[in-house]
Parts: structure tokens; sequence; C-alpha cells
């Protein structure tokens, strides 16, 4: 660590302030020469010194820009304080969006009326990181800010800036979106669809729709986490696909994730018949198979870890083959708990089968089911009423 006052001469002393950090994590000192009478003198400067450093600080830092501060971020913050899946997120929205635009104005004169007109543009113009133009959702650009005030609140906690250009900037408004689900007679012919189809995805489809778990939560499920007697299943880990990285497995979204989940008898029946027949895959492959992989429930041919992204590929596929509305694979949890709601299931089973944080999360994502069944519940009330006026 540098001194801050260092003796160079009769009367004469070095102050140096810090001012930061550059993207290889060298700090970076403002220096300054001053004449005093003695050390105290010199001290009372560098009192002056400092406040005038942290006043004009972003001066200081007009050499390093919002490219060069999000590479360095990237790697001290993100690799060591976030989830995979969130840093790929974040590095995604960096090199699409934010640095094509933002990267070569310097960090200290970033300014809010910058971050307005990124922002805008990305309302007007919808043009890709690569020139072609392509719809950008409200949820999208959200999500891009959040990013941007991500980096710009640490670089102010790491005392780069004084102040975060993007906090005051108006929050994104976004238009509720309404995810197409099948009614009873579009599940119905789903259901039957599905039984020509091959026993490991309708095994898949069967379970999703039966529990609602997530689909990172469903590849990421082991056997010894499925207990057919019981019909429960242990939900402790997700598996995702990073680009680079393969898959990984980490601990679900929240910490409520961590639960069990009952299942139906007929999907514990027809994941026991899967299981018989994978064990079957075993016997025939034999060294090929790989026992080294964890006893996966989902696997590849050779027994890795099925890609998380497969179910979603092959549910949009099955859709489409048989005329089927397209729904994504997410749609089935959605489904699952629309079911459950419609049958009048306590929004707090519904909310733990989910895995959710709190009962209030359940109540916003569903609150259009929610509204269906109470107005069936007012309809009941108002025959009721009806009936008894009938009787005086």
């Amino acid at each position: 660590m540098p001194k801050s006052i260092t003796l160079r001469g009769k009367n004469k002393y070095q102050l140096m302030v810090s001012v930061g950090y550059d993207p290889s994590g060298k700090q970076k000192m403002a220096i300054k020469t001053i004449r005093a009478k003695n050390y105290r003198e010199a001290q009372h400067e560098l009192v002056l010194f400092k406040a005038n450093v942290q006043k004009h600080r972003n001066t200081y830092m007009e050499s390093q820009t919002i490219a060069q501060f999000a590479a360095y971020w990237q790697e001290q913050y993100c690799a060591k304080e976030l989830a995979p899946k969130t840093q790929q997120s974040y590095k995604n929205q960096l090199n699409r969006r934010i640095l094509p635009v933002l990267g070569n104005i310097p960090l200290g004169r970033l300014k809010p009326i910058d971050v307005i007109k990124f922002v805008n543009n990305l309302q007007e113009n919808a043009t890709r990181y690569d020139g072609k133009e392509c719809p950008v959702s409200g949820q999208t650009i959200r999500y891009c800010m959040r990013t941007l005030s991500s980096m710009l609140q640490t670089a102010v906690r790491w005392g780069l800036i004084d102040t975060n250009p993007s906090q005051n900037v108006t929050r994104i408004k976004i238009k509720p979106k309404h995810m197409q689900l099948p009614d009873e007679q579009g599940v119905a012919k789903m259901l039957e669809a599905l039984q020509d189809e091959p026993l490991k995805y309708r095994t898949i489809v069967m379970l999703a729709l039966d529990s609602g778990l997530r689909r990172g939560e469903i590849m990421a499920l082991e056997w010894p986490a499925v207990n057919l007697q019981k019909r429960s299943i242990l939900v402790k880990q997700s598996n995702l696909a990073l680009p680079g990285k393969g898959i990984i497995t980490k601990l679900p979204k929240t910490e409520s994730s961590i639960r069990t989940v009952n299942i139906s008898t007929g999907t514990a029946a027809l994941l026991q018949q899967y299981k018989d027949w994978q064990d079957k895959q075993k016997e025939q492959l034999e060294n090929q198979w790989l026992k080294e992989e964890k006893p996966w429930v989902f696997t590849q041919w050779n027994g890795k870890a099925m890609f998380p992204e497969t179910p979603s590929h092959w549910f949009g596929q099955f859709l489409k083959k048989h005329g089927l509305p397209p729904m994504p694979f997410h749609g089935l949890r959605h489904l699952t708990a629309t079911i459950l709601i419609a049958q009048n299931t306590p929004l707090k089973n519904v909310s733990s089968r989910l895995g959710h944080s709190d009962i209030q999360t359940t109540a916003n994502i569903y609150s259009e089911a929610l509204q269906s069944v109470d107005r069936i519940a007012a309809d009941k009330m108002g025959a009721f009423l009806e009936k008894m006026k009938a009787k005086e």
C-alpha cells in the first residue's frame, strides 16, 4: 500500500490518494507535490487533497471505459458472487446490447441522460446487436437495465464513481404476457397424442404436468431421490447448460425450491415402467454405459445427463406434429398450477408444490386463474342467495 505522505526534500512532500482500480486490478493513485513547513501541515494538505479528489474523482477515471470495467467486473465480481446462469445472462446482455452502445464511454462520464437514450433506443429501434431488427420485449429491456445497474452499483461500492447513473431512470413498464394454455379438451388431446410417443419423453411430460417441477429440476433428478413406493420425489438440485461449460448442477432457484413433491399413482407407475426400460438399456450397452455418471433419471443414450434444453425442443416438435397449439415446455408447469387452482386446491399447497418463495408469488403469477375461480365462487354465492330469497 503506497504511503499517503512521502517526504521528497526540504519542506517538500508528495501526497497520494487512491481513485480506484484499473481493469487489471491495479490501484490507481492521484499524486500531488506540495510545499509545507512540517508533516502536520502536510497532513492538513492531504485532507484537502482527498476532498478535492473525492469531488472530482470521475476526472481520474476518464481513461477507463465502460467496456474495460465490464470485463474486470465480470472477472472479479460476477465469477465469484453470482450463480453460473446469472453470469451467463449478464454476459449476454452486456455483449449483445449494452457494450455495443455504451462500451466506449468513459466510466466516469456516463450520465443518466446516456442511459435514458440507450433505453429509448432499445424501445424504439428494436435493433439487435448484429444489426438485424428484432423486437425487444419490456422484460428483456428491464433485465438489460438490471445488468447495467448492478455493474454500475458495484463501481460505486468500489469507489470508482460517486453515483449510479441508472438509478433515477424511469422503471420500464412491462405489459402482462398471457400464456395461452389448453382447456380440458386440449389437455385430453395432448395426453391422447402422447400415448404413441417414446416412453422417455412421455414420462418427462407426464411428470412435469403432474408435479409442476421446473425443467431444470426434472433434468437433475437422480433415482435415489425418487421413492416410487411412497410416490414422492425429493427436489434438491437443478441442471442447466452453459456455453463452454456443458451441463452443470446447482441448487434450485430458491431455498423453498428444495422440497418433497408427491406424484399420482399413474405417474409413479409410468416412472417404474421407464426405470425398467432404462435398466435393460444398461444391460444391453454394458461397458458403453458410463458408470461414473450420477444415477440420473433422464439420460442420453450412454447414461450422461440429458441436456436441459432437449425436452423443450422435443415438446415443441411434438405439439406441431399433432397439430396442437404451441406452448413452451414451461407451460406445463403453469398448466399444473392452473388445474390445481381450478380444483380448489388451497393456494398455500399450490405454492409449496411449485417451490415458490412465498404464497404471494403464486398469487401474482396466477392472479387470472384465481379470479376465474373467484367468479365461480361468486356465481355459487349468488345462486345460494337467490335460493334463500325464493324461500321467503
